[in-house]
């Protein structure tokens, strides 16, 4: 696709995008908007999910400066003894460093990928739960459309409710 048609597809998407709210709402269409990042954040059960993911990376954090101690360690006995190591223990010292840190790049990687899986595990239920209140919320009023403004997609919006404070009643949250 040449240059001339991309920028003849991107201003059709660009004026059909902003033309969709009026067109929506001459047919009755009822749009709502809410920002759901705010939401997630009000939600009481949020502080501890953020204790225990804190608490859990700090755990990962003490494993992973033990693993750097001992890294550390190691370089510096061997750094010591070098002019009294012969050609191949300074080779085995190079391979048992080379293969720490390995470790420890692993070990990282891992942490990454546990701190991840942990927390959408803890925001599951959390989601789930907005989801919910947010499509309640919707049915009860009649909305037609609900915009997460949170995700930056929506770029204007002047019609519409904001539906934070029907879905944190539906929620039980003050």
């Amino acid at each position: 696709m040449n240059t001339m048609n991309m920028k003849q597809l991107f201003l059709s998407a660009a004026l059909a995008m902003s033309l969709a709210p009026a067109v929506l709402a001459q047919n009755g269409a009822k749009l709502g908007h809410i920002d759901r990042q705010r939401l997630l954040l009000t939600l009481p059960e949020r502080p501890e999910a953020e204790k225990k993911m804190q608490d859990f990376a700090k755990t990962l954090e003490v494993r992973l400066k033990a693993m750097g101690d001992e890294y550390q360690a190691k370089v510096a006995d061997a750094q010591a003894r070098a002019d009294r190591m012969t050609q191949t223990e300074k080779e085995m010292v190079v391979r048992e460093v080379n293969d720490l840190e390995q470790r420890i790049d692993s070990a990282r990687d891992k942490a990454q990928e546990d701190i991840a899986k942990l927390e959408e595990e803890l925001l599951k239920p959390m989601v789930e739960r907005t989801n919910k209140a947010i499509k309640d919320v919707a049915d009860e009023k009649g909305f037609t459309y609900i915009f997460d403004v949170s995700t930056g997609f929506v770029l204007y919006f002047d019609k519409g409710e904001d539906i934070m404070p029907l879905v944190k009643v539906k929620l039980g949250i003050n």
